[in-house]
């Protein structure tokens, strides 16, 4: 599944290019994005094993839609919105695979997600950009399809604060009343924290 991730990077950056202008990207940056394919390969591929062929197909396509959407934060400030219609189709396509697959998973989970995203959106998009409300929202669905609930949620927010915290403080970029001195994009530390989540739930179930 590296090839889909990667692969949907690079079908959204053609995209970019033909809707818009096209990013460039450096040696070390394409190097990193191979590198998160792999890796966002490995992750999946622990989770779920030899079963969840179509689940990781579309926690591929998120991941791959998460990194376009790192690099055209980083490199222009801003993401297309078609990023968030595929991510969030893969999203509920993933929902509706599990729930098939565990009815169980519907009602409180379900409700627990709409209310995570109405918050996203109407309380936390006044915060950060709306692109990251966008990020956390699709990211929670794909927790629920791994079988993660509002914890998870919570714990995938507090951990790309905890590390958007940790790298600017070190970058000296934070002012002594705790803000940026300078803005910087979130949603790497959203996709970077979304990984580390990912692979702190496969080491508990490979622990049990």
């Amino acid at each position: 599944m590296t090839l889909v991730i990667l692969g949907t990077v690079a079908a959204g950056l053609y995209l970019i290019k033909r809707l818009d202008q096209a990013i460039k990207l450096s040696r070390r940056h394409m190097l990193v994005i191979v590198l998160a394919g792999f890796t966002g390969n490995g992750i999946l591929c622990w989770r779920l094993g030899p079963q969840g062929s179509l689940s990781r197909l579309l926690l591929s396509v998120i991941l791959g839609c998460l990194l376009l959407a790192c690099i055209t934060d980083l490199a222009i400030y801003q993401v297309h919105n078609f990023v968030w219609w595929f991510s969030g189709i893969a999203a509920g396509l993933l929902l509706f695979v599990e729930i098939r697959r565990d009815i169980g998973i519907a009602g409180s989970v379900l409700s627990e997600l709409l209310a995570f995203c109405i918050i996203q959106i109407v309380l936390f998009g006044q915060l950060y950009g709306r692109a990251d409300c966008y990020a956390f929202c699709v990211c929670a669905g794909a927790e629920v399809g791994l079988g993660m609930g509002i914890v998870g949620f919570l714990e995938h927010m507090i951990l790309a604060f905890l590390l958007l915290t940790v790298v600017q403080a070190f970058r000296k970029n934070i002012s002594r009343k705790g803000n940026l001195k300078k803005p910087v994009p979130f949603l790497p530390y959203i996709t970077t924290a979304f990984y580390l989540l990912l692979f702190c739930e496969s080491c508990q179930l490979f622990c049990k």
